[in-house]
């Protein structure tokens, strides 16, 4: 799972890393999604959600970050994309958006406290060791569960890291910690189109991965008053228990103006018809 969700955001990097490309760049910029072996860091700010265009400008990356996001009263992790500006400190890039980024989609969010900081990384042999502020858990050890795992989720998207060691105000508090494959996945997960992207055009293209019943991803697009402009769907590389990319698209005949339409991704009972899992992810579409 961890080399899947590595890839969607190699994926997600090569778009990014197009714009790298430009004069000025000091040194030779490392592999996609290797950790950089040390740093001390501030938090990246997250990126807002309003129109852009589809491409990511300048010099920035795609990184997963791994929230919280609760549906029908069942509690998931859920990887979120998030442009950040390029640095070789992919790693500690990607630990300041999930500490101090804002969810991009609906329902997600931080599984840190606000006021929570990043003291440093550092990678090395395999071992990520990531140093928080001392509020940065809860005082209770049963409590910490999903915080750390989201933790280790997002520094295991780069290929350099297998383990996490944690340690708050310098006093080791976890690890070495893995993947736990006991706490669910969201079972769809977005990386294209981000919210907020500018779509030109009468086509939408939507990339994630997911796990759902025979890897079926039911797509809508719905437009500003709530009516349904175009539906489909997408087909997962592997259906549940199992999971992988997908990708589907939606044709529609674009405004001729710029509005904001929202697309829903859902996974549909079989049996009953009731959706189980959707989100939504805000787009603006125009021609």
């Amino acid at each position: 799972m961890r080399r899947l969700t590595a890839g969607l955001a190699g994926l997600a990097m090569l778009v990014a890393l197009a714009a790298c490309a430009g004069p000025g760049r000091r040194g030779p910029a490392p592999a996609a999604g290797t950790a950089a072996t040390s740093t001390t860091t501030t938090a990246a700010r997250a990126a807002q959600v309003k129109q852009r265009a589809a491409q990511l400008s300048g010099r920035q990356l795609n990184l997963a970050v791994y929230y919280l996001r609760t549906y029908k009263g069942r509690r998931y992790l859920a990887p979120e994309w998030h442009p950040v500006p390029y640095t070789r400190a992919v790693a500690a890039a990607a630990l300041g958006e999930l500490l101090d980024g804002q969810p991009l989609c609906r329902g997600s969010r931080r599984p840190f406290p606000a006021g929570a900081s990043l003291r440093g990384i550092r990678v090395e042999a395999g071992t990520a060791t990531v140093d928080l502020s001392r509020s940065a858990l809860p005082a209770r050890a049963g409590a910490r569960r999903w915080p750390l795992q989201a933790l280790v989720h997002t520094l295991a998207q780069f290929p350099t890291v297998h383990r996490v060691v944690v340690r708050a105000a310098g006093k080791a508090v976890a690890g070495p910690l893995t993947r736990d494959p006991g706490l669910p996945l969201a079972p769809i997960a977005l990386a294209v189109p981000a919210p907020g992207a500018l779509v030109k055009g009468g086509r939408l293209v939507v990339r994630g991965e997911a796990s759902v019943y025979e890897g079926t991803v039911g797509l809508r697009l719905r437009d500003d008053r709530g009516q349904v402009m175009a539906q489909g769907h997408g087909t997962a590389a592997r259906g549940a228990p199992g999971r992988g990319p997908f990708s589907g698209s939606l044709s529609f005949t674009a405004p001729a103006t710029s509005h904001a339409w929202t697309l829903e991704a859902f996974e549909v009972d079989p049996e009953g018809g009731a959706v189980v899992y959707a989100l939504q992810v805000p787009v603006w579409v125009g021609r």
